[in-house]
């Protein structure tokens, strides 16, 4: 059975995320990023952008795909996080948010839909207008999910 309340959540985090990109456009970056999802067992890519909202705050709203087989599995996320003062050549950050995990198997088995929340710290580089980074997730949900990834922000 579907869940007639994602067709309602999925258009407010998207009105959100462009809500915030309007008033935050000059501080924007995209980002892409690719990981395990430890629990699955299993790769994911995703997309990422990436707000500056306040004084060390920014929002980073993000869809990772989940590869796997016979399965259509993502997770739409509304993340905040805080970059702490460093004084090197690095960021250092830690936040959370929430989620919605969608997992639909191939055929006749029923998928499901959870909404979770999500708690995050990452590191990136700074280098001349790209930022790699390294990102650790927990997702609190049923079925509990932690995912590391890789990124680079432009």
């Amino acid at each position: 059975m579907r869940q007639p309340w994602l067709r309602r959540i999925v258009p407010a985090v998207l009105v959100v995320g462009l809500c915030a990109s309007t008033a935050a456009a000059a501080d924007f970056k995209f980002g892409a990023r690719l990981g395990y999802y430890t629990d699955a067992g299993e790769p994911f890519l995703g997309v990422e952008g990436l707000f500056h909202m306040a004084h060390r705050i920014y929002f980073n709203p993000n869809l990772e795909w989940v590869l796997v087989d016979n399965v259509k599995y993502f997770t739409l996320n509304a993340d905040a996080h805080y970059d702490f003062p460093t004084h090197g050549h690095y960021y250092l950050w830690a936040g959370g948010g929430l989620a919605i995990v969608s997992i639909d198997p191939d055929g006749p088995v029923e998928g499901n839909t959870d909404l979770g929340v999500n708690f995050l710290a990452g590191i990136g580089l700074k280098r001349k207008g790209l930022i790699p980074y390294f990102q650790a997730k927990l997702i609190a949900k049923d079925g509990t999910e932690f995912v590391i990834a890789f990124g680079v922000r432009f």
